[in-house]
């Protein structure tokens, strides 16, 4: 049977894919909303083909109606909150580096943390506390260092993006107690692709410029939360968030050799030692 372990790295590498597939493109072609149509709608339509798998999981009877309404309103709150990661994640593709990107992703470990023990009744040591504060530092440093105010720049949708990633894997675990994966995904990315042209401006005809890539990079990022989901599943979200993120440090050397992005090195290296110090300590 394969470990845990094994099904992280393999959701780990496949959400670098995704990451990496898509900075490449938009770094070209910051075509952002065209980009997530098209991405949501292929990762709708792969998620739609797990649905089949894990047909026969699906519940058809809840034991009373506050079931039921507690499932709906966890699938709205789950929609928008992957409208809002998708939205700001490929904003912030699109202008800025993928090195401090990435550094600064790494906050969603902190706001993992606040969910787990707000919500999920988890506990956090001392040490752990640490590696919060340590990832934190990390995320402003690389931030202040990239000359962009925080508030009123692009720089913000780096910032919010783990924010509400961290709502939306949250959400989505408390659903796996009423759903199969598949189905979570197919709500997740099928509400994002019918939202995204009501409340975004889409051009159409450029879609098809976008539509290749998009199907690349939306087939790795469906692969790699599936398998992130199955290991949530049965392994505490705190933990499994730190270490899901150590792929960090792969996308800051892919952007440095593959990409060029060698602006404020230093400040790159000190706060990447300061992220793997914070996640180190806190998976210890």
């Amino acid at each position: 049977m394969i470990s845990s372990y094994t099904i992280l790295a393999l959701a780990m590498t496949l959400s670098s894919l995704d990451k990496w597939i898509s900075r490449v493109f938009l770094k070209k072609n910051p075509l952002c909303n065209e980009y997530l149509l098209a991405y949501q709608i292929t990762c709708s339509l792969l998620a739609a083909l797990f649905v089949i798998f894990e047909i026969e999981q699906i519940p058809t009877k809840f034991d009373n109606t506050s079931e039921l309404w507690e499932l709906l309103l966890l699938s709205i709150f789950s929609v928008f909150s992957w409208l809002g990661f998708a939205y700001s994640t490929f904003r912030a593709r699109a202008s800025i580096e993928l090195g401090v990107v990435s550094i600064i992703s790494k906050t969603k470990i902190i706001w993992s943390a606040l969910f787990g023990v707000s919500f999920l009744n988890e506990t956090l040591t001392f040490l752990q506390m640490t590696g919060v504060i340590l990832i934190l530092v990390a995320s402003l440093l690389i931030s202040t260092s990239n000359n962009m105010n925080l508030l009123f720049s692009n720089n913000l949708h780096a910032w919010l993006a783990p924010i509400f990633l961290t709502l939306a894997i949250g959400f989505d675990k408390v659903l796996t107690l009423y759903l199969p994966t598949s189905v979570i995904l197919f709500i997740g990315f099928s509400g994002t692709a019918f939202l995204t042209p009501l409340l975004f401006k889409v051009h159409y005809r450029l879609i098809k410029k976008v539509l290749f890539n998009a199907v690349i990079t939306a087939t790795c990022g469906t692969a790699s939360y599936y398998f992130l989901l199955k290991v949530l599943n049965t392994s505490a979200f705190s933990l499994v968030m730190v270490l899901f993120q150590g792929a960090f440090i792969l996308d800051i050397l892919f952007g440095y050799f593959f990409l060029k992005e060698r602006t404020n090195l230093k400040t790159k290296i000190v706060s990447c030692l300061l992220a793997t110090l914070g996640i180190l300590t806190l998976a210890s």
